[in-house]
């Protein structure tokens, strides 16, 4: 059985969510910092890779908003 860690837990979340659409969460401490760490743990989860997000701070609580996709890079092979 596969473990679902807390980061791969929201970063399902965030690469369901449609343009637009928002996770609002709740602070236990401070909401920057909070903010701080959950931009960082999103990066390191290869699902979230494509996924552009903004992550802001709005009335004490932490806002994740998807505002698109980012489009694969194609590898071209360069002339050597």
């Amino acid at each position: 059985m596969k473990r679902i860690t807390k980061w791969g837990s929201l970063g399902e979340r965030v690469v369901n969510l449609q343009d637009g659409e928002s996770i609002v969460l709740e602070c236990n401490g401070d909401a920057a910092e909070e903010a701080h760490k959950i931009r960082n743990g999103l990066n390191g989860i290869a699902a979230c890779i494509l996924v552009r997000r903004t992550v802001k701070v709005v009335g004490g609580k932490v806002v994740i908003t998807r505002v698109g996709t980012w489009r694969p890079l194609n590898r071209v092979a360069l002339p050597r």
